[in-house]
Order: structure tokens, then sequence, then C-alpha cells
């Protein structure tokens, strides 16, 4: 039989609180800030506050494990929860001097200067550019660097909390050995192709030296064949203090990622809690051609009450 285990912490007492919680819903999205864990639990002059911990297990697996940031109740004597992980507190502005650094030693920075607890760190192996990150969150600035080591060493990481403790995996290391699609615990699913957003087939780089001098424009597009298909949608960037080939050689790279048609597909499933942003598995789905194909999770929501559901988005 699957167990619930919810331990609620409140002025340095620990509850148990599994036989009044009624709802529980768990959100995680791929390098979009914090995880977040909704409930909601039957009032029995237990009151949490602001601040709290809040600890989740199922079937004796590590779910959760974060702060309260909102409470409140009805008439029907229920108090509603939302609790956030460590990243929440990775929202912090500030002046970041980014200098000889990874995504990986800017996560450490990070952890240490917000005093958030760490686990495992993969070594992204990636130095960045020299810059001034003014006046943004920490979180921001990683996600920021993710970005420029997967546009410049082609490897994708994963910023997220693992029950308490903020990780950075690469997202290879996230496969899961797990099939789902036809007859394979999916009952739904929603699936669409577009060029509305991320889709450009021409590439535009304004380089800019010092003193705001111009170092040259660069431009590199698709064949004709792109445009002519779907009209030109332009992407336009400015890069400073950078050379031509540098320029180019960027543009290059986001035309490989940008030009082709982007698909979404979003399915409703029975629960497995190995799933979380950044895993990956196998979909396969007949009615629009897919076999076997390895799947990132992009966004994913599970449900636990009654049964165990989950609704994720994946990329393809």
């Amino acid at each position: 039989m699957t167990k619930i285990e919810f331990l609620v912490s409140v002025n340095n007492k620990t509850w148990e609180i599994s036989e009044l919680v009624k709802s529980i819903e768990f959100s995680d999205k791929l390098n979009d800030g914090c995880s977040k864990l909704e409930f909601s639990y039957v009032d029995d002059n237990l009151k949490l506050e602001n601040g709290s911990g809040v600890m989740f297990r199922y079937d004796s697996k590590n779910i959760f494990s974060g702060i309260v940031f909102k409470h409140g109740h009805n008439k029907k004597g229920e108090i509603t929860v939302t609790a956030y992980d460590q990243l929440r507190y990775a929202k912090a502005k500030d002046n970041v001097v980014v200098q000889k650094d990874t995504a990986t030693t800017l996560t450490k920075r990070m952890c240490n200067y917000l005093g958030i607890p760490s686990g495992t760190l993969t070594d992204t192996a990636y130095v960045l550019a020299t810059t001034v990150q003014e006046d943004k969150t920490w979180l921001d600035i990683i996600y920021s660097a993710i970005s420029d080591t997967l546009l410049y060493r082609e490897k994708w990481f994963c910023l997220r909390d693992e029950f308490g403790k903020v990780t950075l995996r690469d997202i290879n290391d996230l496969k899961l050995d797990l099939v789902l699609g036809d007859k394979s615990l999916c009952y739904d699913f929603d699936y669409e192709k577009s060029i509305d957003e991320e889709f450009y087939n021409r590439i535009k780089i304004y380089v800019k030296g010092k003193d705001d001098a111009t170092v040259g424009t660069t431009i590199v597009k698709d064949s004709e064949a792109s445009i002519k298909n779907y009209g030109l949608l332009q992407y336009f960037e400015i890069m400073e203090n950078k050379n031509a080939s540098q320029a180019k050689s960027k543009a290059a790279v986001l035309l490989g990622l940008y030009n082709q048609e982007t698909e979404t597909l979003s399915l409703d499933c029975l629960g497995d809690t190995r799933v979380r942003a950044g895993t990956s598995f196998y979909g396969t789905i007949e009615d629009i051609k897919m076999e076997n194909k390895r799947l990132k999770v992009v966004s994913v929501t599970h449900k636990y009450i009654p049964i165990h559901t989950m609704s994720l988005e994946v990329s393809l």
C-alpha cells in the first residue's frame, strides 16, 4: 500500500499530518524558478506559519523539502498552503561580477552568499565571458550562464533543488528507463507544431565595440526555402566587445537552434515519482508517428490524492 509521509515544522517542533492532508500538488519547471508544493489539510488546531518547514515523501521516495510562503483557510475548516524549495531565495537581486566563472562556480557562489545548502554541482567546464551583471536575480544570472554553456559547448544543464539541496545536473545524467505513451501509463495527450515562438530563419547580430563604436553587423539566413515557406522571421541581438568572427559563429549556432518548427507535447499519465523537470523518457504515440523517441520534461505537475497522476509538457 502506498504510504504518504507529510511532516511540518512549527516553532521548532515537528508534526506528522499525513492523516489530515486532503490534497497535494507538486509542480516543477526546467530552469524556471523554484519547485512548488501546494497542499491543504483539515484544521486540527495546528496553525502553520510562513517560514515553517515542510517535508513530503511518497512511497518512501523523497519528493519535496521546502518552506511555507503562503497559507490561508476557508469556512470548511481547511488550511491551504503554498511552499517553495530553496531556489525561492535565489530570486534575490544583486550586482555580480562574472570573471573566470562557470555556471558551476556561479552556483557555488550563490549558495555560499545566500546560505543555501548545496548538493551535486556538476562541472560545466565552460568559462564564461567576463561581465558585470547589474540588478539581476541570481537565478537569471545562472540561467544565462547555462544558456551560454548550451550555445558554445552544446551541453545542457539543469539547476534544481533536490529535497532541500540545490544541485546542477547534466541533462544527460537524468535519463530514465521509462516509456510513456500508447498502452504505457498515458491516458491523454495534446500535440502542436508551431513557428509562432522561438522560430527564426534569419539571424542578425550587431557588434558594438568599446565606447559604443560600431564593429559591424553579421547576418546569417537559411536557404530561401524556409523564408519562402514561412516568411522572414528575424532574430536580432547586440553583442558587445566581440569581433566579427565571434558574431558570425554565434549567428550560425543560433540559426541551427531556431530554424525549425517548434513541437510541443503534453501528456496526462499515471504518476511516476522519478519524473521531474529535466528528466527524459521514451515516448511512443502512434497518432503522431512517434516511436521510442527520447523526450525531455520541460514542466510537470504531480497530484497525489486520491491517486498519483501527473501532467507533463515535454520538448521533442
